[in-house]
């Protein structure tokens, strides 16, 4: 099984840059993921140390869908505070 963040890297990666949010951020977030889904998450290690070993919760930041072939993104409320960034190129501003 090929990663959906593997194969549609490219996809991603527009979408990141289109969306102003930081390439990095997203490529380097904690995920679950199949065949058909990817989710994003952030771990926030003062709710817990050990993420799901210890059954902290970890806010969804951006869920990518694969249907038809196609990608379809869904922000949720967290997606601009954990993985915004502020130029239009999707990289990280320092």
């Amino acid at each position: 099984m090929v990663k959906i963040i593997v194969k549609y890297k490219k996809e991603i990666e527009e979408y990141c840059a289109e969306n102003n949010l930081s390439i990095e951020k997203v490529f380097h977030a904690p995920r679950a993921y199949n065949s058909t889904r990817l989710i994003l998450q952030h771990h926030d290690p003062e709710k817990g140390k050990m993420g799901l070993l210890d059954e902290t919760p970890a806010a969804v930041t951006l869920a990518i869908f694969l249907e038809n072939g196609k990608l379809r993104f869904e922000q949720t409320e967290h997606t601009r505070k954990y993985l915004g960034t502020a130029d239009k190129t999707g990289r990280r501003v320092a």
